[in-house]
């Protein structure tokens, strides 16, 4: 049972605001995503080596997540989850400034290395929070809805990035350089706000540990308070997360360079709706489907949508028409929204509350370490199978592989989970 300080009117406030500053920050961050590897072709003269230089720029960024998303989540044990959400949300909002700044590729990755710190202080701590605000029988429920506000985010940001892209070169006659930076200053302005609606309205849901919970690599390996069962579902998500953060970042970061190679007539004011477009119906699932856990097993929910998911990313490079591959990427975004909610409130249900901050913590930095591996090899597959003749039928050129070998290696993971992982209600 949950030791929650709240009320129930406290903690669906809780639960209400942290979804409000997942939406805000989030949409920052769609706003900004799809449009760096066209900011990074641009920079880089539409060089052929493009492909690793988008990975290593969002590697930066998940290898910080992954290297202090544990610390952050220990310290919040010890000094509450709302301090560093704030520290966090505004350190977020400055440095999305700071990338109007860099001229060049490096730049870019030294600011977008310390916005993965940002995040490590924003999102597994909100995460714990909402988890600490909510008894576990409404716990798929509460992630639902954070994952829904995220989503929401990511797929309100690309139109926005887009509308304010095309109103600075197209309304405004900014070069193409100012008109890229642009929405960044957008991204300053909600992200700030996004701190302030914490500030007001949030509270820690359980007292602070005075103590620190510093575990060993063994007792994260092996924590206390868990049976043996739950210490083998521990185990598996450890790895899961990992092999999944692989599978979804070799791919995430290479849509808008695999728009604009198989359909070179769009532009910076149009892939990003189109991957707005393709994630929408995604966001609209996230909540429902969080309750459908609750009731059905969250194992069931997350395997289902995790085939679904996986199988819809090796379909998007088959479609040789645009709106074969933006259904296929609508399947992905709507599967992979069945299935993440349920995964939390799995993880969730294992974890022990006195070190919920720590081991969520440690779950997210398995996730991140895989995607920073994963977006590397994504960007070295890219460069070199992108546009290689297979010798079979048009769409069918080497630019499938990166999204194949993802493909399987997700169906790989989520197997795993089906076979190992007991719920209860499995």
């Amino acid at each position: 049972m949950s030791s929650s300080l709240l009320n129930e009117s406290e903690a669906r406030r809780n639960v209400n605001y942290l979804a409000g500053l997942d939406l805000i920050i989030s949409l920052g961050f769609g706003l900004i995503m799809p449009l760096f590897p066209l900011y990074l072709s641009y920079l880089a003269d539409n060089a052929t080596d493009v492909g690793i230089q988008v990975g290593i720029l969002f590697s930066s960024f998940m290898l910080m997540r992954a290297i202090l998303a544990a610390p952050f989540g220990n310290l919040s044990d010890r000094v509450g989850r709302k301090k560093i959400i704030l520290i966090g949300s505004f350190f977020y909002a400055i440095l999305a400034i700071l990338f109007t700044v860099p001229e060049s590729w490096s730049g870019l990755l030294f600011v977008r290395a310390f916005q993965g710190v940002a995040s490590a202080m924003v999102w597994p701590v909100s995460e714990a929070l909402v988890i600490d605000s909510s008894p576990p029988s409404m716990r798929g429920a509460s992630l639902g809805k954070i994952v829904m506000a995220s989503n929401m985010g990511m797929v309100i940001g690309p139109f926005v990035g887009a509308a304010l892209f095309g109103i600075a070169h197209r309304t405004l006659g900014f070069s193409l350089g100012d008109s890229y930076r642009f929405p960044f200053y957008f991204t300053a302005i909600i992200a700030f706000c996004g701190g302030l609606l914490v500030w007001r309205n949030v509270t820690d849901a359980v007292v602070p540990r005075e103590s620190k919970t510093k575990l060993s690599l063994r007792q994260i390996a092996r924590p206390e308070g868990v049976d043996r069962l739950g210490l083998r579902n521990l185990r598996v998500l450890y790895a899961n997360a990992a092999m999944e953060g692989f599978a979804f970042a070799s791919i995430g970061p290479l849509m808008a360079l695999f728009l604009l190679f198989r359909f070179p007539n769009l532009g910076g004011d149009t892939i990003p709706v189109i991957v707005g477009v393709g994630m929408g119906l995604g966001a609209l699932v996230a909540y429902p489907s969080g309750r459908m856990a609750d009731r059905l097993g969250k194992k069931k929910v997350f395997v289902l949508g995790g085939y679904l998911a996986f199988v819809g990313t090796m379909l998007i490079p088959m479609g040789g028409l645009l709106g074969l591959v933006i259904v296929f990427l609508a399947m992905r975004s709507m599967a992979f929204q069945v299935s993440s909610p349920a995964l939390r409130a799995l993880q969730a249900d294992i974890v022990p509350e006195a070190i919920r901050g720590r081991l969520i913590g440690v779950l997210e930095s398995m996730s991140n370490v895989g995607s920073v591996v994963g977006a590397i090899a994504g960007g070295l597959l890219w460069d070199y199978f992108h546009g290689i003749d297979l010798g079979l039928p048009e769409p069918f050129d080497g630019t499938v592989i990166p999204f194949v070998i993802s493909g399987l290696l997700g169906v790989f993971t989520v197997s795993m989970v089906q076979l190992l992982v007991k719920d209860g209600r499995a």
